[in-house]
């Protein structure tokens, strides 16, 4: 078999990345080499991040495997997205899965394709680090996607005759597992029951970490594009029900303090409620952001593929509840605030009360003396 197998690393670095400053730092180019094919509405406008290609001389003691390409995109929504493809020629079918595992050298020092990337991930961020705002979105340990595309470039002439004869090693290869494993018939439909197909010799199958693509015309640029764009999505809005996880730990801690500490309560709780609506604003345009790349890929066969992935990863449900986390926090405050002048109102009537009374008594001495 021909063809190539890419590995997408993608990893939230902050909550954005100059890229005007950027691209002073590094030999980077506004990323605009999107192929549109198969359809692509002519009026999508792909959003442009900074691009470095990296072509590495490798050697292994895989003959098969010819060259090893990596493309590193910096995206202002604080993410570096990570390409790698893996050429390889006459390279037996059945064996595809020990590729993720090959160890290769180059000109840096031997490597497996995991540590590669995040070799050069990290040579990258040390030197852009000056140009990421972080503002609240370090957790310790960077957020994280991947996924793995196995391309095959040979013509099969019947692809679905293909898939079909091959199904057990097609499904473990997609799953991840041991090609060994013996898959129930369940499994394997489940796993490879919603092909896409554009033309008669092509095909494409998506499962959660990796997909296959079989395509003799080598036109599935626009497919990594959407499969990018759909793990993108997956990564920040993880990252943002991360940063919800963390802001409402800090509401449980306030609310604790506010209630049992009363000195200056109003005085932190309006601080609290200051930095709230600045998080809540934040927080809603990056969804705002997030949501709306999906509009770029219109109403055709792209769209069918957007709208399988989204299901695939529940990216709607992901929002869903973010949506209603951030409307909770905001209520936690809320409430808070409430209370608080409620019974700060209480005070004042039971202080006036207490004036009244203090009137009503000396003017009844007033009256008697």
């Amino acid at each position: 078999m021909n063809g190539e197998v890419i590995f997408f690393r993608l990893t939230d670095v902050g909550r954005s990345i100059d890229l005007n400053k950027v691209i002073n730092i590094i030999p980077a180019i506004h990323d605009k080499k999107i192929v549109k094919t198969k359809d692509t509405p002519s009026y999508v406008d792909f959003p442009a991040p900074l691009l470095l290609e990296v072509t590495q001389k490798i050697s292994s003691d895989l003959k098969n495997v010819e060259d090893l390409t990596l493309y590193i995109k910096l995206y202002s929504d604080g993410v570096i997205s990570l390409i790698a493809r893996l050429v390889f020629r006459d390279f037996t079918f059945k064996k595809l899965h020990t590729l993720r595992r090959i160890k290769f050298k180059t000109s840096d020092g031997e490597f497996q394709i995991s540590n590669f990337m995040k070799y050069h991930q990290d040579k990258v961020f040390k030197q852009i680090r000056d140009c990421i705002n972080e503002e609240g979105f370090i957790f310790g340990e960077s957020e994280h996607e991947r996924y793995t595309l196995y391309c095959l470039t040979d013509d099969l002439e019947n692809p679905k005759e293909f898939i079909g004869n091959e199904r057990r090693y097609i499904s473990a290869l997609l799953m991840g597992e041991n090609p060994e494993l013996n898959l129930s018939e369940e499994q394997i439909d489940k796993t490879l029951g919603q092909p896409f197909s554009f033309l008669k010799n092509d095909l494409i199958i998506f499962d959660f970490d990796r997909g296959l693509i079989i395509d003799p015309n080598y036109d599935y640029e626009d497919i990594l594009y959407v499969v990018e764009i759909a793990n993108f999505q997956m990564l920040e809005l993880r990252v943002l029900d991360k940063l919800l996880d963390r802001r409402l730990a800090i509401a449980e801690e306030d609310i604790r303090k506010i209630y049992f500490k009363s000195r200056s309560i109003v005085r932190r709780l309006k601080k609290k409620m200051g930095r709230l609506i600045r998080l809540r604003y934040d927080l809603i345009f990056l969804l705002e952001n997030i949501e709306n790349v999906s509009k770029l890929v219109g109403d055709y066969y792209l769209a069918e593929i957007y709208t399988y992935l989204a299901e695939l990863f529940q990216l709607k449900q992901w929002s869903k509840s973010i949506r209603h986390r951030l409307e909770t926090l905001e209520n936690i405050y809320n409430v808070t605030q409430t209370n608080i002048n409620e019974k700060f109102l209480l005070y004042v009537e039971i202080l006036l009360s207490f004036v009244f009374i203090m009137e009503f008594i000396l003017l009844l001495l007033d009256f008697f003396l």
